[in-house]
């Protein structure tokens, strides 16, 4: 979380102002949901709304913010008590959401049907309102479903697994079923976060018969879902997903890992929204950071920000060490570095600039690299 946001929170707090209590809040939340901290986000804001409900009190928040207040009748598990999905209205524009031109399209056409449902149903033809989004961790399928959910100005039921999945028999399946029938009258995103965890092959002889059932649950609720609810699920595990939920869907969407150019704008527009005056290369930034997820790169551009208004410099090479901690999840082992650093400079970074990045001489460099790669060559 940013400090900043925090502060503001509990200064908020301290004036005893609940109006900007709630806009900080809203704040940091949105912050959370940007940085695809879901369970974060829905930790903050419930832990007000308990406190709220324990007041008796009715939660306004800014409708410029992120709300979660809800006239429906969410419902529970029976054993547990926990409300089987959030109720929330993205603040994550189209905007926000760096993908290839290709995977816009397709989801401007979503958008663009949606807008126009009534039309489509008049001729007997229905909008896409079933999509699937595959990938990665960290590659953007969250922020992907909340901004489909913004840009259709729609609350999104975000399903809590914790709640849906239950260790008493048939309860998932009664679960599923109490989800559905709550949204089946409203207009409404519902999204099936970490999906796989519900659908996966009813043929895995690992699996019992409990989830066998859930799936067959799952297939009837999709069959019979009407189409003023638009269904988002999101996996990182496709591979695990049953044969038979494939073809529910109207759009699969596989959604990669941030290229070099998305890469580039990500980290150029996560440090240049802090108005930081200091020329950074983002291209040489961007072109050695292949394999970096965009949550990572939102941590390194914050990293950066921090360091600029504290030490009020930034240069690249500031921005390169940070990244080779990043990249050797800040290890002390000289093979981890070692082997970082091979991976740059096998895309192009020139030895001073990673020497720089280091903190050493470009001499010591080129001997710890020959030195690395002998040993490998060895072995």
């Amino acid at each position: 979380m940013k400090s900043g946001l925090i502060e503001n929170l509990i200064a908020a707090h301290c004036s005893g102002d609940e109006s900007k209590f709630i806009e900080a809040l809203n704040k940091l939340v949105n912050d959370e949901e940007k940085k695809g901290n879901m369970p974060t986000a829905l930790r903050l804001k419930r832990a007000y709304e308990n406190k709220k409900k324990s007041e008796s009190t009715v939660m306004k928040f800014s409708p410029s913010m992120t709300t979660f207040s809800s006239q429906m009748n969410i419902p529970r598990d029976k054993d547990n008590l926990l409300e089987l999905y959030e109720i929330v209205q993205s603040e994550t524009s189209f905007g926000d959401v760096i993908l290839p031109d290709n995977q816009k399209k397709i989801l401007e056409q979503i958008i663009l049907e949606q807008k126009n449902s009534e039309k489509l149903l008049k001729h007997n033809m229905s909008p896409i309102n079933r999509v699937l989004l595959c990938g990665p961790p960290g590659c953007g399928k969250t922020m992907t479903a909340y901004a489909l959910g913004h840009e259709l100005n729609l609350p999104i039921a975000y399903v809590r697994l914790d709640g849906l999945v239950s260790s008493y028999l048939g309860q998932t399946s009664t679960n599923l079923r109490k989800v559905f029938d709550s949204v089946k009258n409203q207009r409404i995103v519902l999204f099936l976060d970490e999906f796989d965890a519900i659908a996966k092959k009813r043929d895995d002889s690992n699996e019992l018969g409990e989830l066998k059932r859930v799936v067959t649950t799952l297939l009837q609720n999709f069959d019979n879902m009407p189409t003023n609810v638009f269904l988002i699920a999101a996996t990182n595990h496709e591979h695990l997903l049953d044969s038979a939920i494939w073809r529910r869907f109207n759009v699969v969407i596989t959604l990669e890992l941030p290229n070099e150019e998305q890469r580039r704008i990500l980290i150029e527009r996560g440090i240049s929204k802090y108005n930081i005056e200091s020329k950074i290369d983002y291209k040489a930034i961007a072109k050695v950071s292949e394999g970096i997820n965009g949550s990572q790169l939102e941590e390194l551009a914050t990293a950066a920000a921090k360091k600029y208004l504290i030490d009020k410099k930034l240069k690249t090479e500031d921005v390169m060490s940070m990244l080779i901690q990043q990249l050797t999840k800040f290890s002390d082992s000289s093979n981890e570095s070692m082997k970082v650093i091979c991976d740059m400079l096998d895309r192009g970074v020139s030895l001073r600039a990673a020497a720089k990045a280091m903190g050493i001489s470009h001499n010591t460099l080129d001997y710890q690299v020959k030195k690395y790669r002998g040993e490998l060559d060895n072995e």
